[in-house]
């Protein structure tokens, strides 16, 4: 008993008896059991968070800035990467209920939403880039439709008649919400009848240099392409440039997230910054909050994006 509570911090102990308990602790390298201790205690100071794709920069420099700020509270992240398969969101989500962890972060899941309630009825969790309706949940959001809608302004305002887009998959909101932008802005424009182009992508880097094929080889060819996230622009600029179309002269790209890579590229990419380390701030900042029962808890917050131009969009030529 007396080891616990100088382990833990809690209690009064003589100085003398503290000190000597710790030098066993050091002389013995002793690790306390945290499994066993998670059960008295009733905590893990663990903390999971669920990415659909941890090798996409976006998801990994976002959960960077949570885990600082995790540290410094004394919890441990546990990362679980899901491949983008419902099936392995739900094994993520149910072995941190069962007492693996303390909490839960969802990163844009593709469950639905009434298994994300039930996540939320048994653990604290915090809800990342997936608008639910249900005022219980801790939501962090960003506005993807009217992020969509700076990337096609910026297209039209440099003349495109002729813009594609290529999504990312529809099973994830944020690819519905900028697809809809994109359509929406066409028809603001009157621009819809004739140059709705789509592709879906799967927001990886191979399914942009995929998806330049299929836009050079039907009519009408775009002027320019609006990318559902950086990754798969990155892709579009890659295969343009084997095929030697230049860009912006020929073919101008926007991407969105504003990843570390959007501005190394040649041409450097034109996109749309969503606030990933604002995201990952926040999102782990409410968590702690909610464990640690504080009042100042917001259930919804709405982030901004904002256009950052670059060299891979300019007039045609």
């Amino acid at each position: 008993m007396t080891v616990s509570r100088i382990v833990n911090n809690k209690g009064s102990i003589s100085e003398e008896t503290r000190k000597k308990v710790l030098e066993s602790i050091k002389e013995l390298d002793y690790k306390p059991n945290i499994l066993a201790r998670s059960l008295v205690m009733k905590e893990s100071r663990f903390i999971t968070i669920v990415l659909p794709d941890i090798a996409n920069p976006f998801f990994s420099e976002m959960v960077k800035e949570a885990e600082d700020i995790a540290r410094r509270n004394k919890y441990i992240i546990l990362l679980g990467d899901t491949e983008g398969r419902k099936e392995i969101e739900k094994e993520y989500s149910e072995a941190a209920i069962n007492r693996m962890s303390d909490g839960i972060i969802l990163v844009a899941p593709r469950m639905d939403d009434e298994s994300i309630i039930k996540i939320n009825d048994k653990i604290p969790m915090v809800l990342v880039d997936r608008p639910i309706e249900c005022k219980d949940i801790a939501q962090i959001n960003i506005d993807n439709f009217t992020g969509a809608v700076l990337a096609m302004e910026h297209l039209i305002g440099l003349d495109h008649k002729q813009i594609g887009f290529l999504s990312g998959s529809r099973d994830i909101s944020a690819s519905l919400e900028r697809e809809e932008g994109y359509v929406k802005t066409l028809k603001k424009y009157d621009m819809t009848s004739r140059n709705k182009l789509i592709i879906e992508g799967d927001w990886s880097l191979k399914s942009g240099r995929d998806a330049f094929d299929i836009f050079f080889s039907s009519q009408p060819v775009p002027t320019a392409i609006f990318a559902s996230n950086d990754l798969m622009a990155l892709g579009l600029i890659q295969r343009a440039q084997e095929m030697n179309i230049k860009i912006p002269e020929d073919l101008s790209i926007i991407g969105f997230d504003d990843i570390s890579m959007a501005a190394l590229v040649n041409p450097p990419l034109t996109t749309i910054r969503q606030p990933r380390l604002k995201m990952g701030k926040i999102a782990i900042e409410l968590l702690i909050n909610k464990l640690q029962k504080k009042s100042d808890i917001k259930n919804n917050i709405l982030l901004k994006n904002e256009l950052i131009i670059r060299n891979s969009t300019g007039k045609i030529a």
